[in-house]
């Protein structure tokens, strides 16, 4: 009985501890508090990203084909760059370098990339409005293990994600494994 009533303590603890994702305080390019909102009736895309990871200069192009295409039909877009190794004008300098249509934030102390458990960039989360993770992993199979890339997508996890949603389809696959640069 005792162990019992120890497990259920340490559950609501852990459950207490964990923010939700508006709650967890970013920062935005003008230095401003931003957070991620989930939107009723809509999607939220968030990208871990790095503006010195290759992968993620070389994703920007389908970021942002992905942002043209689907900004309009009840999705959200984000790009999160976690850790404390970039500035807001480094961040900056990767969005004007790249046209990138996407709302960057900092997340200094990776509270936002350890509440979804984003290990590497680029990786991608597809949220509901309740934030409950309906994809993640890969923005495609373009590359399958670092240094080693296709010459050309066959599978696009993220747009397939996307399009599942806005037809009420179900979501296959659901999750993907990321490669990349580990986020620290």
């Amino acid at each position: 009985m005792r162990s019992n009533l120890v497990f259920l303590f340490l559950i609501l603890i852990g459950c207490a501890g964990q923010p939700s994702l508006n709650q967890i305080e970013l920062e935005q390019l003008n230095g401003s508090a931003g957070q991620i909102s989930p939107v009723q009736n809509a999607l939220t895309v968030v990208f871990f990203l790095s503006p010195e990871c290759p992968l993620c200069i070389n994703y920007t192009l389908t970021m942002k084909e992905l942002a043209d295409e689907f900004q309009n039909d009840s999705v959200v877009f984000y790009g999160i760059h976690a850790g404390e190794w970039f500035t807001a004008k480094e961040v900056a300098d990767y969005v004007s370098k790249y046209d990138l249509p996407i709302t960057m934030f900092l997340d200094h102390g990776n509270q936002l990339a350890k509440a979804l458990g984003a290990t590497v960039t680029p990786e991608v989360f597809v949220l509901d409005s309740k934030s409950e993770i309906l994809y993640r992993g890969k923005i495609d199979n373009w590359v399958n293990d670092l240094g080693k890339k296709k010459l050309e997508v066959s599978e696009r996890y993220l747009h397939n994600a996307l399009v599942a949603w806005l037809t009420d389809t179900e979501i296959n696959p659901k999750r993907t494994e990321p490669k990349g640069c580990l986020i620290e």
